[in-house]
C-alpha cells in the first residue's frame, strides 16, 4: 500500500498525515536555496498535541574528524532521544558486523550516516509525527541537502512520494533513510564498500520484507557532507547505479509489475532503465488522430507512423472533425484506399472527448492511443516502448516525452497544482537538462501525463466511461482520464524512452485566446472542485518546490 500525504491547508480537519506535513510551499524556483532556508526552514505550523521525541539511533560509519565528534557529543547531550553509535573507521564487512552488533542496542528507528553528515534540526519532530501518522511503514525517508566543511549547505534535493519505477532507476532514497529497528534487524546487511549502495539495498530489502511501501516525509531531514565543487546539484546525479543493479534485480524478482523486466544501464547519471518485455504476438494498437483541416501536419504525422515507427501491428483512426479546404480533402482521398487507416467524419463544434470517444469505438485494437495531429515521430521504437508499459500488471496509462521542434522539453509529466490546476514539468528545459534530481530522464510513476499521445487499453477506456464530453470539451480532459486511472487504482506512467516531436497547438490554438477564454474558465474551475484533494497535493511532487511556474 502506499501512504497519500494530503497535506492540503484549507480543511478545518486535518487528517493525521496533514498534522505533521503542512509544509507552506517556498518559492525556491524564485528564490535562491539560502533565502528559503532563511524564509521556511522552520516554518511549521503548530501540532495540537506533540507527542514525545522519537528515539533515534544514529549509526555513524567511517573516520570522524575532530570537529564530527564534537558535533555528534553535543547533537548526544541536548537531544535525549538521540543515540550515537560510532560503528567503524572503514565500510565493507567492519560496517557489516558492526551494524549487526548495534542493532541489539538501537533504538526504535535508525538512521545510518558518515560521522561529517549532519542532522537537520527539525528532524526529531518531523520524523516523531511521521512515525505516529504510519507505524507500519518500513522507513521513513527525508529530504536531504548537502553540506561542505564551512557549514554552507547547498544542492537540496527534493523528493516525491515513492513509486516503484523511479526509484529503482535511480537512488531515490538517498541517505536520509530511517529504518524502524523490527523491519531492519530482520534485513541482510550488504557487504559493500559505498555508504549510500547499503542504505539503498536495505531500503528496497525492507519494502520487500515488510510487504508496505515506504513513508516520505518532505522537509529536509539530513545533510550529507559534499563539495560544491563536485556535486553542484541534487546529489542523485552523482549516485552510481552500477553498484545498485544486483539490489535492484533482487527486488524486481518479486514484484509482478517488474515480471520480465530487464536492466539497463548505467547511463553517464547512474540512472538505470528496465526494459519491459513484449509479447511474441503485438496486440493491435489503434491511434486515435483528430484533426480539422491542417493537412500538413496530419501527412507529417502519418508519415511518421508509416515510416518512422517500428510497431508493425497497428491501424490509424482519423477524426475528421468539419475539414473544409481542398488540400485536406486531396489529402483524404489520397489515404482512401489504405485498409489499415480510416478517416470518419465528426462534423460539429470542436470537443476534444467527444471525438476521441466517436474514435474508440470505431477502433478495432486492444490497445489505444490518442495522438494529436501536430506530432510527429522520429525514433522507431517509442511505441513498442509504451504498449510494454502499459501490458505490464497494475498500469493504466503511458505517457511519453515530448519535444518541441527545436528538441527543448516540450512534456515531460504533468503535475498537479502547477499554475493553477495543472501545468508540464520543466518546459522548455534544454534536451541534455536532466532536470531537478533527474526527473526528464527516469520512468516514473505520475498523477498525470499529457493526451497529446495516451496509450492504454481499449477496455480500460471503455470500462471508465472514456473522455469527459459534458464538463471537459477542450482543456483538461486528458488529465481528468488520468486521475480517474489512478483513482481506479491502476497506475499512470512517464516513459522518457518513448519521445515525439509535438507543436504544440499549432492546429488549435491556445486555451486562453478570447473566443476560448469564458469556456477554459468553466473547465479550470471545474476540474478545482472536482479534484481539489490531488490539486494542492500532488504525492508526485515535493511540497518544498513552487507551483507558481
Amino acid at each position: 500500500m502506499g501512504f497519500g500525504r494530503f497535506r492540503t491547508m484549507f480543511r478545518r480537519e486535518p487528517t493525521r498525515q496533514e498534522l505533521y506535513l503542512r509544509l507552506l510551499r517556498g518559492l525556491n524556483i524564485e528564490r535562491d536555496y539560502q533565502a528559503w532556508i532563511d524564509t521556511w526552514e522552520n516554518y511549521q505550523p503548530a501540532l495540537a498535541a506533540p507527542g514525545p521525541p522519537l528515539p533515534i539511533s544514529v549509526l555513524l560509519a567511517g573516520a570522524p574528524t575532530d570537529s564530527d565528534r564534537a558535533y555528534w557529543s553535543r547533537v548526544a547531550e541536548s537531544q535525549g532521544s538521540i543515540v550515537i553509535e560510532r560503528i567503524g573507521s572503514r565500510i565493507g564487512q567492519e560496517l557489516r558486523n558492526a551494524i549487526v552488533r548495534s542493532l541489539s542496542a538501537a533504538a526504535e528507528y535508525v538512521v545510518i550516516l558518515h560521522p561529517s553528515d549532519r542532522l537537520a534540526a527539525p528532524a526529531p519532530p518531523r520524523l516523531q509525527a511521521a512515525a505516529d501518522a504510519a507505524a507500519d511503514a518500513p522507513l521513513i525517508f527525508g529530504d536531504e541537502d548537502q553540506i561542505d566543511r564551512a557549514g554552507r549547505r547547498f544542492a537540496p534535493w527534493f523528493k516525491p512520494d515513492f513509486g516503484e519505477d523511479l526509484f529503482l532507476c535511480q537512488n531515490g532514497f538517498g541517505r536520509a533513510v530511517f529504518f524502524r529497528k523490527a523491519v531492519l534487524e530482520r534485513l541482510t546487511i550488504p557487504e559493500d564498500d559505498d555508504l549510500d549502495t547499503i542504505v539503498y539495498s536495505l531500503a528496497l530489502q525492507a519494502i520487500a520484507t515488510a510487504g508496505h511501501d515506504p513513508l516520505h516525509c518532505p522537509g529536509i531531514l539530513v545533510h550529507v557532507s559534499g563539495d560544491p565543487a563536485r556535486t553542484p546539484r541534487a546529489r542523485c546525479l552523482y549516485l552510481d547505479g552500477g553498484p545498485r543493479r544486483a539490489a535492484v534485480e533482487r527486488f524486481m524478482a518479486k514484484r509482478a509489475s517488474c515480471a520480465g523486466a530487464t536492466i539497463e544501464g548505467p547511463d553517464p547519471h547512474g540512472f538505470l532503465r528496465l526494459r519491459h518485455p513484449l509479447p511474441a504476438q503485438l496486440p493491435l494498437v489503434s491511434i486515435v488522430i483528430p484533426t480539422r483541416d491542417r493537412s500538413d501536419l496530419l501527412k507529417t504525422c502519418v508519415d511518421s507512423l508509416d515510416q518512422a515507427t517500428d510497431y508493425p501491428n497497428k491501424e490509424i483512426v482519423i477524426l475528421d472533425n468539419g475539414s473544409e479546404e481542398e488540400a485536406t480533402r486531396a489529402y483524404f482521398a489520397s489515404v482512401s484506399h489504405r485498409t489499415d487507416l480510416r478517416v470518419i467524419p465528426a462534423p460539429g463544434a470542436f470537443n476534444y472527448p467527444r471525438l476521441i470517444n466517436l474514435g474508440a469505438s470505431q477502433a478495432k485494437g486492444e490497445l489505444l492511443v490518442t495522438l494529436n495531429n501536430d506530432i510527429e515521430a522520429f525514433e522507431p521504437g517509442w511505441l513498442k516502448e509504451m504498449v510494454a508499459q502499459v501490458l505490464r500488471p497494475g498500469v493504466g496509462l503511458a505517457g511519453c516525452l515530448l519535444l518541441y521542434p527545436d528538441r527543448s522539453v516540450q512534456h515531460a509529466g504533468v503535475i498537479m497544482g502547477l499554475s493553477g490546476v495543472a501545468g508540464h514539468m520543466y518546459a522548455e528545459a534544454a534536451v541534455d537538462d536532466p532536470g531537478h534530481a533527474g526527473r526528464i530522464l527516469v520512468t516514473q510513476d505520475l498523477s498525470a501525463v499529457t493526451g497529446a499521445c495516451h496509450v492504454m487499453r481499449r477496455a480500460l477506456f471503455e470500462r471508465l466511461g472514456g473522455l469527459d464530453e459534458r464538463h471537459l470539451a477542450v482543456a483538461y480532459n486528458d488529465i481528468d482520464f488520468c486521475l480517474r486511472v489512478r483513482e481506479a487504482g491502476l497506475r499512470v506512467i512517464y516513459t522518457p524512452h518513448a519521445r515525439l516531436l509535438h507543436q504544440h497547438s499549432a492546429s488549435r490554438g491556445s486555451d486562453v485566446r478570447p473566443a476560448r477564454l469564458a469556456s477554459y474558465t468553466w473547465e479550470r474551475e471545474y476540474m478545482r472542485t472536482r479534484w481539489s484533494r490531488i490539486i494542492f497535493d500532488d504525492p508526485f511532487f515535493n511540497p518544498n518546490l513552487s507551483l507558481s511556474g
